[in-house]
């Protein structure tokens, strides 16, 4: 039986001399590992296809517990992504951080983030720096680790000019209730990061891009939602490595 779905390539790796093992993100089916045949081949009909970054209709069929690509057809390649080192580095540690979340029950809301923060990526319309706060903090809400912002744990004030932020509990306090915390694990926020925090948290996918930080405040953002990863996944991602090596000390425009 063939089945059709859409899908992204997370990750691609060889496989014999001429074949693939594709990871592909899947509309329908979630995380999935597709057997891609002869790709390697000069001239292979499959091989633009068989690539990261590659988003397209997927025809496979089953067979023996494994999938097989019997035929595609490109959506969208991605292909300048691989022609800025910084944008791939990026783009490559969120199709790690998708490969370590992902299930075969995955919600299809997460294929829709990838794809609309990669557009972004190759289009060079939006700061690197917030497509990368916004892609960390929205992936861990859509999985089910999305941290309780309505208000203060504690006596739920909305709002204060400074709140602190338990990124391992994802939970927030107000000055009055926080008290004696682990700072080693606590992030404090005005009300600019709180907003944005919310705003990236809980807003609709359609408007998830819509907005605009100073610089400083996106450094801020930066470091909050990557520690909010590093606390709730406790996971060493080697391309945030790579990507924090070489854009160290760059600013985009």
């Amino acid at each position: 039986m063939l089945i059709t779905v859409k899908g992204l390539v997370l990750k691609e790796r060889a496989y014999g001399e001429n074949d693939k093992l594709l990871d592909i993100l899947t509309d329908s089916m979630g995380l999935i590992t597709v057997s891609a045949k002869g790709v390697k081949k000069a001239n292979a009909k499959n091989s633009s296809v068989a690539q990261m970054f590659c988003y397209a209709n997927y025809c496979i069929s089953e067979s023996k517990g494994r999938y097989i690509l019997n035929s595609a057809e490109p959506i969208r390649i991605f292909y300048d992504i691989r022609l800025d080192v910084e944008r791939f580095a990026l783009a490559s540690y969120f199709c790690e951080l998708l490969l370590y979340t992902s299930t075969y029950e995955q919600s299809g809301e997460v294929l829709r983030l990838i794809l609309n923060t990669l557009h972004f990526l190759e289009d060079k319309n939006k700061e690197p720096k917030l497509l990368k706060s916004i892609f960390e903090l929205r992936l861990m809400s859509e999985i089910g680790l999305v941290p309780n912002l309505i208000g203060c744990c504690e006596c739920l004030t909305y709002s204060a000019p400074q709140m602190q932020f338990d990124l391992k509990g994802g939970k927030i306090y107000c000055e009055n209730c926080c008290g004696a915390r682990d700072l080693r694990t606590f992030e404090v926020i005005d009300e600019t990061l709180l907003h944005a925090i919310r705003y990236i948290a809980l807003t609709d996918m359609e408007r998830l891009f819509s907005f605009k930080l100073s610089q400083d405040y996106l450094e801020m953002l930066n470091v909050i939602t990557e520690r909010y990863i590093k606390l709730q996944l406790d996971k060493h991602f080697s391309t945030l490595v790579f990507y924090k090596t070489i854009t160290n000390g760059k600013n985009y425009e």
